[in-house]
């Protein structure tokens, strides 16, 4: 009778299995208590003395038994050491073959491959169509997926519009993005004259139904994180094979976006903390369950106080058009709080949109 597979689905048993076979298999000493505390995602320190505490242990004491089982069956008895007792055992592979269960973990891979198959035809209305036919061009998936569309079986799709200006373009940008190609584009600023750029792309980041292009512009500053807008390419990018890719710094645009709304860095701005108060308990619960931004932070639970009934909450932000628009978006359902220079250029906001629209004598 076929064994069943040990790593496949999301039980105690198969995480277990396979983090207990990766340690098996890097012939490290490994105690029980180093395939917990990594199931666990802590340290070993921070376990406590009695392991029958944390919570699967039973599965853990089954699981490494049947993954040594296992690989016995393939290597034989002699294939392991073993060394002290209770909390302090420890056991490590020395058997001659390095991956004796490859079989499985390979059938995990192909099942783990045919589920995203699954959701890459599920989900062809949530990609752009331009992704679509630039990488499943000619294949038997792209025909497919139309035909789930047409039959009415597809169960994913996005909200906004997929078919906006030049978003043609993304597949071409990502692959030179991942090759480190310089591309020299055409490009029309807003209210400004058309300009060429040699681009070393970095980074792509759809923002609000809008995508835009992050890179190195020799020539231009910033160095890093300059930006453009998709929608104003003027022509296809061309590759300039014979200029050297400038990559950006390590980790640059995980703080590059670290502390705004949206994608773009005002001039000279700073970062602030700003306090927003909800003033019903919809509007609360639309930022409780979609915050502004990663730094959000309950202030004040929605409840009655001396000066009416609300929530106060924080970001820790660069305040930008992005982030002044979300605000915007909630009308009188968010008022920024603090500090004072925000909530001033709220004010001016909020009463050049009143100047539009007058009463009527």
């Amino acid at each position: 009778m076929q064994r069943k597979n040990l790593f496949d689905g999301e039980s105690y048993k198969a995480q277990f299995a396979i983090i207990t076979y990766r340690w098996l298999m890097s012939r490290q000493w490994v105690t029980y208590v180093d395939i917990m505390a990594e199931r666990l995602g802590r340290s070993t320190e921070e376990l406590p003395a009695n392991l029958s505490n944390c919570d699967g242990y039973g599965e853990l004491k089954k699981t490494i038994g049947i993954v040594k089982k296992a690989i016995c069956e393939k290597v034989g008895d002699d294939c392991f050491e073993e060394d002290g007792n209770n909390r302090n055992k420890r056991f490590r592979y020395i058997g001659k073959d390095n991956d004796p269960l490859a079989d499985m973990r390979n059938a995990k891979a192909i099942n783990n491959l045919r589920q995203y198959w699954k959701f890459c035809q599920d989900s062809a209305g949530f990609f752009p169509k331009s992704w679509l036919e630039y990488f499943f061009k000619d294949c038997q998936d792209l025909l497919d997926m139309k035909v789930k569309r047409q039959k009415g079986e597809q169960v994913i799709s996005a909200s906004i519009d997929r078919i906006l200006t030049n978003i043609e373009h993304l597949p071409s940008l990502y692959e030179a993005i991942t090759n480190k190609l310089v591309l020299e584009i055409d490009y029309k600023p807003f209210d400004e004259e058309e300009v060429t750029l040699m681009f070393h792309p970095h980074y792509l980041k759809e923002y609000n139904g809008r995508w835009h292009l992050f890179g190195h512009v020799e020539g231009r500053e910033p160095e890093y994180g300059y930006n453009i807008a998709l929608d104003r390419i003027r022509s296809k990018p061309r590759e300039r094979a014979k200029v050297e890719y400038v990559p950006a710094p390590k980790h640059f645009y995980d703080e590059f976006f670290k502390d705004i709304v949206g994608v773009s860095h005002k001039i000279d701005a700073k970062k602030e903390h700003v306090i927003i108060r909800a003033r019903s308990l919809y509007i609360y619960k639309l930022m409780d369950t979609k915050p502004l931004h990663q730094s959000y932070a309950i202030v004040k639970p929605f409840g009655m106080y001396d000066d009416g009934e609300y929530a106060e909450f924080s970001v820790d932000i660069e305040p930008n058009n992005e982030f002044y628009g979300r605000i915007l978006q909630m009308g009188a359902g968010l008022e920024v709080i603090s500090p004072e220079n925000v909530r001033d250029t709220m004010t001016q906001r909020v009463r050049a949109l009143s100047d539009l629209y007058p009463k009527k004598e």
